[in-house]
């Protein structure tokens, strides 16, 4: 193979018939997964990894796993480090669409090529993991998202991915290493953020019939805090009382974020209230944990999943 070099794409420029890929062989990491690499093709002819930046996403929705389910109980994790992940919901926004269709190309590569990740042999055992999972609003409405796992050194389990603030055109590094110093910081609705991502495993199941799949790992996260939104927190706010005899009382919170803990749910679907059903897709020594998704309505891909339940 050529001399490995680094090159960041927007992710609006990659070209994902580019990619190439190895079948998925045993792993030192896994006893449950077979893994392998996809080689991405410069435009100087070399193979490297992977990398790309998405667009600027407002942070409204989604985002990290939530500590507590729709009831207010606590979700059992095995530490810490298990909810270093970031759910990127992908609505009707420009940028959005943007993504959602450049994941989707990928999602298409990915079923094309199938009988190169697992084996022309074992083709028709496995079936692709959607990348681009599919959930539901409170109203009922769908909603779309891409999963990306955090960096995180498994013998201290603290997260090793870059963040960054940016003011004034100057980019600060700000030292997280763990998902409460990242809670402890930053809130939803209050910042605007970019991700610098890599595809950075190609996995597949021993078992078969199974599943195979991509992750993406997040190198650096670009955070911008929004100057046209203020935070209220809805108990203080209520805390005297908003009556008027005069007249209507009116508060304008269209540039408001509620920061009513009880009210939030982090999660609109209740996949993290339940552990991964299937033992043989988890692994202590695994990187990273794969999750079931629900196949996207709105891909032009089909496939069939079977939905399971485990904590984001």
């Amino acid at each position: 193979m050529s001399k490995v070099t680094r090159q960041i794409l927007s992710i609006e420029d990659v070209n994902f018939s580019k990619l190439k890929f190895e079948e998925a062989k045993s792993s030192e990491y896994s006893k449950y997964m077979d893994m392998s690499f996809a080689n991405y093709e410069q435009p100087d002819g070399t193979l490297s990894t992977l990398y790309f930046k998405t667009p600027q996403l407002d942070y409204v929705m989604g985002g990290l796993p939530p500590a507590k389910d729709r009831d207010g109980n606590e979700i059992e994790y095995k530490d810490e480090s298990d909810r270093a992940k970031w759910r990127c919901y992908l609505g009707n926004v420009e940028n959005e669409k943007k993504m959602y269709a450049k994941i989707s190309e990928l999602q298409d590569k990915l079923i094309k090529d199938k009988g190169i990740i697992v084996g022309k042999k074992d083709e028709k055992k496995f079936e692709l993991e959607n990348i681009i999972g599919e959930s539901t609003d409170k109203d009922g409405e769908s909603i779309y998202y891409v999963r990306f796992n955090f960096r995180v050194d498994r013998k201290t389990n603290e997260i090793t991915t870059k963040f960054f603030t940016r003011k004034d055109g100057i980019d600060e590094e700000v030292p997280i290493k763990t998902v409460s110093d990242f809670e402890s910081r930053f809130r939803r609705g209050e910042f605007r953020y970019r991700l610098i991502s890599s595809l950075s495993k190609i996995w597949k199941q021993k078992k078969t019939p199974g599943k195979y799949g991509a992750s993406f790992t997040v190198e650096q996260m670009l955070i911008e805090m929004r100057d046209d939104v203020s935070s209220v927190n809805a108990k203080n706010l209520f805390s005297k009382s908003q009556f008027d005899s005069e007249e209507n009382t009116k508060v304008d919170m269209s540039k408001h974020i509620i920061e009513d803990e009880d009210d939030i749910v982090d999660d609109v679907d209740d996949e993290i209230s339940k552990k991964l059903e299937s033992v043989d897709v988890e692994d202590e020594e695994e990187e990273e944990d794969e999750d079931e998704i629900k196949p996207s309505k709105k891909s032009s891909v089909s496939v069939k999943t079977k939905t399971v339940r485990k904590k984001a």
